[in-house]
């Protein structure tokens, strides 16, 4: 038999259910595109991870004490063996008021130099950095400038005034600042770049009322020396501080994104074990529906294997199709989920007016007031997740294999049941 006739003939059946060939091709589609989806997120997630990761080299050590860090710290810090940089960062919490328009920040303060040291260089969206002076020169993160609550529209602009609030219990004081840069995104596991205002730290410490530093990174001068320094930090702080390496984030973000993806691509499973019992079973019907039909064939001198072929390309069809609109379905909501994630996630959302103190009006006098800006009542601003699906070839080749594999061997037994029937026993059914 012809491969064009076997494929004739096979196709034309599947048409004439078309129905229920749909729904088949749905169901491959589903375990297919839950393959693609799952995989390509978390994909997408470990190569962010890693991305931040780099950016912060791996012989970073990572400080944080609820206490915080002073002066006499970091100079400590500075004097220990194999100790290359301190980069102390004052961290509170606030929100921008610009055009009517309330967002909720990240309050830093870090010197131009110990930023370039954190971003492992400075790279501008528009502007230029601020000085490391009193004044309330600010550059912002790509969030801030361009919200979510204005769907990507640009709110703050350089050379233009905003006014910096931060809130202290019910009460909230405003800062008029000048922006004079506008970052590119960043990925940071240590300040949420993307949702931050950042200026100097003497302009920060005044603002936030705070001399302490919430976070500090220590550098080692190479990998080897990594542990050393981190246990000599450990021996000096004790459980006061907690210190964190980098090498020792990637291997805990590794191991869980492995775990995880392990889950989700059973998950996935699942569904295609669900899909490979529907077509088992709607095949088996169609065997049934055409016994008669399959009488006719063999007495025209088609042959057992020529029956079972027919099936089989039947299900290869199915779990061709299905895994071809599997890899676009999945792909499209990998890309969608990875956008409601980033945007439910971004701190970029319009902060709450603290009752009784209603904000000035824009180009106000500089207003500082009490409390710390850590008891901020507005939204808190974290670090936002955002990442991009990562497909590779090798994961479109495995989901089309196995869609085809899957369906193939749903297909085996409903085939091998029609190529067995009986040429006279099939032409008696009606």
């Amino acid at each position: 038999m012809r491969l064009n006739d076997l494929l004739w003939l096979s196709y034309n059946d599947l048409t004439e259910k078309k129905v229920r060939t749909v729904l088949t091709i749905l169901m491959v589609m589903i375990g297919v595109a839950s393959i693609v989806a799952l995989t390509s997120l978390t994909a997408g997630i470990s190569a962010s991870v890693q991305n931040s990761l780099n950016t912060l080299g791996p012989t970073s050590i990572i400080l944080s004490s609820p206490k915080g860090f002073t002066v006499t710290d970091t100079a400590e810090l500075s004097s220990l063996p194999n100790v290359s940089a301190v980069i102390p960062v004052l961290e509170g919490s606030g929100y921008v008021l610009a055009n009517g328009q309330n967002t909720s920040v990240t309050i830093v303060g870090i010197s131009t130099t110990d930023l370039s040291e954190l971003l492992n260089g400075v790279n501008l969206y528009a502007g230029s950095l601020y000085q490391d002076s009193i004044s309330t020169l600010a550059v912002v993160g790509q969030n801030v400038a361009f919200p979510s609550s204005l769907a990507g529209g640009q709110n703050l602009r350089v050379g233009y005034p905003a006014t910096l609030y931060t809130v202290s219990g019910r009460s909230a004081t405003g800062t008029t600042i000048s922006i004079v840069g506008i970052l590119q995104p960043y990925s940071s596991l240590i300040v949420p770049i993307d949702t931050a205002v950042i200026m100097s730290m003497p302009a920060a410490e005044l603002l936030l009322h705070r001399s302490s530093y919430s976070t500090i990174l220590v550098k080692a001068t190479n990998t080897s020396t990594v542990a050393g320094v981190a246990q000599q930090i450990t021996n000096i702080y004790g459980s006061s501080v907690t210190v964190t390496t980098t090498q020792e984030i990637a291997q805990t973000a590794s191991s869980i994104i492995g775990s995880i993806t392990i889950l989700l691509v059973i998950i996935a499973g699942i569904s295609l074990l669900v899909a490979a019992i529907g077509i088992m079973n709607i095949m088996l019907i169609s065997v049934y529906e055409r016994t008669h039909d399959i009488g006719i064939l063999k007495s025209i001198g088609f042959k057992n294997h020529h029956i079972l072929l027919i099936f089989l390309t039947q299900a290869l069809i199915i779990g061709v199709a299905g895994g071809i609109v599997g890899i676009t379905v999945g792909a499209g909501g990998a890309y969608g989920l990875s956008f409601l994630a980033s945007h439910a996630s971004s701190s970029s959302t319009t902060a709450p007016t603290p009752a009784g103190n209603a904000p000035p009006a824009r180009g106000g006098g500089v207003a500082f007031g009490g409390g710390r800006a850590g008891a901020a009542s507005a939204s808190s601003s974290s670090s936002s997740i955002s990442f991009s699906p990562v497909f590779s070839p090798e994961t479109i080749l495995l989901a089309i294999l196995v869609a085809v594999v899957v369906s193939a061997i749903a297909g085996v037994y409903p085939a091998w049941r029609a190529s067995k029937l009986e040429p006279i026993e099939a032409l008696r059914q009606l």
